[in-house]
């Protein structure tokens, strides 16, 4: 439980102050975007999510002295609580970047993408059955191909118009960094957390050190980002 407490808890503390900084920084900017308005109000039910969550974990630790109403039924995992969550996790960094793009064909080509994504991972779940069970590949190989996909898009248009020039206080460029860290780093631990169910000491350990550090930096980016931009009057 100790362990648990560790790792997860400054997680929970920087995520809390990161959505508060953001909270802050579209109240106090006249001009911020509808996008970074959105994205703000994902990073508290991010917040809300993880620390819903941690019933499962502490349940589980204290032998269900807590939350014992849970054992034996579907909800004694909180497989069912992330892998809903992580549809809404994608079809969010996917918005935010396509509601960034000038181009009109880029952002069908996005809406198109999304979509089928967002139906071919309903009936991933309705197939497999794995929705109160495990995480799906599918959602996590096909989302990080279109979060990247829509960044790809950004960071072409961000290098074809004047916004290079002031990339250093874009809010889009620091969280597009933490989108990019998140998926690359986090998807393939995730796709292969089998290992951690299997108990395996060496892999329990470094899902649990890469899981602390790469949310941390994440965070940390993009509290960076709202600062910066808080301070400079950057764009949003």
């Amino acid at each position: 439980m100790k362990d648990f407490l560790i790792h997860t808890i400054p997680i929970t503390v920087l995520l809390l102050c990161t959505a508060f900084i953001g909270l802050y920084y579209i109240h106090t900017n006249k001009n911020v975007k509808k996008a970074t308005e959105y994205f703000v109000y994902f990073l508290c039910l991010t917040a809300f999510v993880d620390i819903l969550g941690a019933y499962a974990p502490i349940a589980y630790f204290t032998d269900y002295e807590y939350f014992s109403f849970v054992k034996g039924t579907v909800f004694e995992d909180n497989y069912w609580l992330f892998n809903g969550y992580t549809i809404v996790s994608y079809f969010m960094y996917i918005s935010y970047f396509k509601w960034h793009l000038e181009s009109a064909q880029q952002k069908k080509l996005i809406t198109v993408l999304l979509v089928l994504f967002i139906v071919g991972q309903i009936i991933d779940f309705s197939i497999s059955g794995t929705y109160f069970e495990s995480y799906s590949s599918y959602g996590d190989i096909a989302g990080t191909i279109l979060v990247l996909l829509s960044i790809s898009f950004y960071y072409y248009q961000l290098l074809t118009s004047d916004e290079i020039l002031k990339f250093n206080t874009s809010l889009p460029f620091y969280i597009s960094m933490g989108a990019i860290l998140l998926h690359l780093v986090l998807t393939p631990i995730f796709i292969y957390s089998s290992y951690f169910d299997a108990g395996s000491p060496d892999f329990v350990e470094l899902y649990k050190r890469i899981l602390l550090f790469t949310n941390l930096l994440v965070y940390l980016l993009y509290s960076i980002g709202f600062l910066i931009c808080l301070r400079k009057k950057g764009s949003s």
